[in-house]
């Protein structure tokens, strides 16, 4: 069974379906930003795919028009104090 078809991935599956290391996978689990789950009593680490997918962003910023012109970052500066 492949991959991509697979709701729960191995540390090894999910690094290769991210195209990652290993390493990279572990660490993203060890900083919090990947949630994984071992069976109990088991060695075995498995991650699901929805998990990995919250990894991904887009690689550009998204456009955003203001009267016609187009700008990648829109910031607001409050007076109130």
């Amino acid at each position: 069974m492949d991959p991509e078809s697979r709701d729960l991935l191995t540390v090894e599956q999910a690094a290769q379906y991210l195209q990652l290391s290993q390493s990279s996978i572990r660490s993203y689990i060890r900083q919090g930003k990947l949630n994984a789950f071992r069976i109990a009593g088991k060695r075995k680490v498995l991650i699901p795919r929805t998990e990995l997918l919250k990894l991904l962003e887009p690689a550009r910023a998204q456009e955003i028009v203001i009267d016609g012109h187009p700008t990648e970052s829109l910031h607001l500066e409050s007076n109130a104090e």
